[in-house]
């Protein structure tokens, strides 16, 4: 299943994670495709709201595709603020075949009651969560309680210790090692690579 990768807020697509994601799904079989959403291709750092960035999600989609060629279903999504474009976009009608959010950003931290969700019930495609449990972004319990709201099944990965990027400290590690964002995100790549195959079958 092909699939299409988006950056976080204030990173774009050569980000460590997510280079070690796109590689490792690549070296699994899958086609990755990542690009820049419009406000960094014109060189701001900061975002514009994320419902401002879905026209230029649906352009990065539709070039990916042309790009790609074939008719088969594709998986999108992207890094917190990138996975949260692509659910919107989703939301209003993209289709896809399926979501993969890497940190999704459930609310601003020390915010929780500021929860991004309510377009969480016209997403009808399953959906990957790779979390953290300790990102400041996305209270677990939260996300716990508010996936059922999805339109389609949801499957929640956890990264003991990881931050909002799934880097593990040697403090919040179980053998007191650090983990890179980078190595966290090649470790994912066969959960991934798994879910998505699982997917293809459904589709």
């Amino acid at each position: 299943m092909p699939v299409l990768l988006t950056h976080g807020a204030g990173g774009d697509v050569h980000g460590a994670g997510l280079t070690a994601l796109a590689e490792g799904l690549a070296a699994l079989g899958h086609t990755v495709v990542r690009f820049n959403l419009p406000y960094r291709e014109a060189g701001r750092s900061s975002p514009p709201p994320a419902e401002k960035s879905v026209p230029g999600y649906r352009e990065g989609y539709e070039a990916a595709r042309q790009a790609v060629g074939g008719s088969q279903p594709w998986a999108v999504g992207g890094k917190s603020y990138g996975g949260r474009v692509a659910s919107l976009a989703v939301a209003e009608g993209m289709e896809v075949a399926a979501l993969v959010f890497y940190g999704y950003p459930l609310h601003p931290p020390g915010k929780p009651e500021s929860l991004r969700v309510a377009h969480w019930p016209s997403i009808t495609v399953p959906c990957l969560f790779l979390e953290g449990t300790d990102d400041p972004f996305c209270n677990l319990d939260l996300l716990r309680e508010h996936l059922p709201s999805l339109g389609g099944p949801a499957t929640l990965h956890v990264v003991e210790g990881g931050d909002h990027s799934l880097q593990v400290r040697a403090s919040k590690s179980a053998d007191g090692k650090p983990r890179s964002q980078a190595r966290v995100m090649a470790d994912l790549a066969p959960v991934v690579s798994a879910w998505l195959e699982s997917v293809a079958v459904r589709t």
